[in-house]
C-alpha cells in the first residue's frame, strides 16, 4: 500500500471515530436494557443480495474542479492530494442520463452525485451516495465529456480511494442504482450489496 494510501485509510478511521463516538451517560440516563442481564431476543432479518449487470464501457470524464492545496493545509485534512492531471474517474452512457433526467427535474444544472468512502461495511469500507446541489471546497468535481449536466462530486479521501473507478447506474432485484464499478484500490469482488469492498493491500 502507497503511502498517499496509508494517509487516507488514517484520515478515514480519525473521520468515523469522531463520527461515531458516543458521549457517556449518567447512570440515570443509561437505558434500562443496558443494565439487564437478561438477553435480548434480536431478530434475524433476512439479507437480499441484488444481482449484479455487468458494467459497460466507461467514458473518461472531465475534470471541472479540484481542491486547493491551501484549503487541505488549513483544514488540517491528511490526504496526499490527486495531482488534476492524474485524477481519473470513468461514467456509464447509462450512468450520465441518469444525472441529466435527475438535474433536469430538480431544475438545475448544478445537482449532481456525491461519492464518498467509509469505514464500515462487512468489507471494511463502504461507498455512501447522495445528491447534492453544491460543490465543496474539497472535493473533485467530474462529469460526463458529452452528457451534461451530469456531475460528480468526490472529497480529496475518497478520490485517492476511488480514483480509477468507473460509475455505472443498473437495474438490480432491489430496483434502479448508482454503482461504483472496476475500482483498481479494491481487493476481489467486494460484498454481494454492491457497496461494501475490501482495501487491496
Amino acid at each position: 500500500m502507497s503511502s498517499a494510501l496509508r494517509r487516507s485509510v488514517r484520515e478515514l478511521s480519525r473521520r468515523s471515530a469522531r463520527l461515531h463516538a458516543v458521549p457517556k451517560l449518567p447512570a440515570q440516563h443509561v437505558p434500562r436494557y443496558i443494565h439487564s442481564s437478561v438477553p435480548r431476543a434480536l431478530a434475524a432479518t433476512p439479507v437480499r443480495y441484488a444481482k449484479i449487470e455487468p458494467t459497460p464501457s466507461g467514458k473518461l470524464t472531465s475534470l471541472l474542479a479540484s481542491p486547493s492545496p491551501e484549503y487541505i493545509e488549513q483544514e488540517e485534512i491528511s490526504v496526499d492530494l490527486v495531482p488534476p492531471e492524474q485524477a481519473r474517474l470513468e461514467i456509464t452512457d447509462r450512468a450520465a442520463e441518469q444525472l441529466q433526467r435527475i438535474a433536469s427535474r430538480q431544475n438545475t444544472p448544478r445537482a449532481g452525485l456525491r461519492i464518498a468512502v467509509e469505514s464500515g461495511g462487512c468489507h471494511g469500507y463502504q461507498y455512501k451516495m447522495d445528491m447534492s446541489t453544491e460543490p465543496q471546497p474539497d472535493d473533485y468535481h467530474f462529469a460526463h465529456p458529452d452528457i451534461k449536466p451530469s456531475n460528480i462530486f468526490v472529497d480529496a479521501v475518497s478520490l485517492s480511494l476511488l480514483n480509477g473507478s468507473t460509475i455505472d447506474f443498473v437495474t438490480e432485484l432491489i430496483g434502479t442504482t448508482f454503482r461504483v464499478a472496476a475500482n483498481p484500490h479494491a481487493a476481489g469482488g467486494g460484498c454481494g450489496c454492491g457497496v461494501s469492498w475490501e482495501l487491496k493491500m
